[in-house]
């Protein structure tokens, strides 16, 4: 019987492709496998894999928009975006934009889930309604800011002169030391929520014998987040901060709709600037719209590959 149940397992499991021999059929579990991992391949194909491609075909050559002439440049387009001066302010901006706001986001984010997960009236609701940030279209979320930001009937500053935290209005969108800022208060706002509700459901686990324990040992409030929540959550957190650095890297509907790059380069981003440069008047050059997203590639793969050296480490140190 044992033996039986050895040589199932053997077949089934342990015996790979190369081990197959000349006229062999594959287990019916191989096949199923690969047989359900095809719409996922096409869907990756055709949805990433093939515009990937066609970005760095273009990105060779000179495409200029309604133009169907594209002559072969090489490297000629990556070397002159490298060496003008437009490329590196805007990876600088992206990066800070990225770094600010994400920190953010995780900060808030946690101080949220932390006061969801406790018991309190009303938490239901509350727990519903920290999601409608999240949930809003972009597109009501921003016009609704703008409203809020407009240089005539600027709400928020009506709000800060009445509770006497400034003395006169800000030009929020129309000055570069404020536009910055305000783009990135709306990229918070409605990007927390994601962490909320992330961190929230990494919280539910953890049990509370853990923390009882803690308190039993003299721990503060502030040593039991250290010690039990934090590496509680990690893992999620950890999950949800790559998701969310990516999805910020390449944030373009808030930035555009706000500020569209401006005041002058102040808010230009890398995904602003490869807009710019393919589809706005005065440039409409594909190729050059084309080297700034791949460009954007590898440093999008190096923070996943960072976060995920850290991801890794931690699981090595807890194991």
């Amino acid at each position: 019987m044992e033996r039986r149940g050895v040589d199932r397992a053997d077949t089934g499991g342990m015996r790979g492709l190369a081990g197959l021999k000349s006229g062999e059929r594959l287990p019916k579990d191989t096949v199923l496998g690969f047989a359900l991992m095809v719409p996922a391949l096409a869907v990756i194909i055709g949805l990433v894999g093939y515009p990937t491609l066609y970005a760095i075909w273009i990105s060779l050559h000179t495409k200029l928009l309604a133009v169907k002439n594209m002559p072969f440049v090489g490297i000629e387009n990556y070397i002159t975006v490298l060496t003008q001066g437009s490329f590196w302010p805007a990876l600088g901006r992206t990066v800070y934009f990225t770094v600010v706001s994400v920190a953010l986001k995780v900060c808030i984010g946690m101080a949220t889930a932390l006061a969801l997960n406790e018991s309190w009236p009303g938490r239901g609701l509350a727990r519903a309604a920290v999601l409608l940030p999240w949930a809003l279209p972009p597109l009501t979320a921003v016009v609704t800011w703008r409203f809020l930001f407009n240089d005539t009937t600027n709400v928020l500053n009506y709000i800060l002169i009445k509770a006497h935290l400034i003395e006169k209005p800000i030009l929020w969108l129309a000055k570069a030391e404020y536009a910055m800022p305000s783009v990135i208060i709306v990229s918070v706002w409605q990007g927390f929520p994601f962490f909320a509700i992330t961190l929230l459901a990494g919280l539910s686990p953890i049990p509370n014998d853990l923390f009882d324990a803690a308190k039993v040992d003299g721990a503060g409030i502030f040593q039991r987040f250290r010690y039990v929540t934090l590496p509680g959550v990690f893992p999620v957190l950890m999950v949800a901060l790559t998701l969310s650095t990516i999805w910020t890297f390449n944030q373009f509907v808030v930035i555009w709709l706000l500020t569209q790059g401006g005041p002058g380069e102040a808010t230009t981003t890398l995904p602003i600037a490869a807009y710019q440069q393919a589809f706005v008047a005065g440039s409409r050059n594909l190729s050059m719209g084309a080297v700034y997203a791949v460009l954007t590639f590898p440093v999008l793969v190096a923070l996943v590959l960072i976060l995920n050296h850290f991801i890794v480490s931690r699981e090595e140190t807890a194991s």
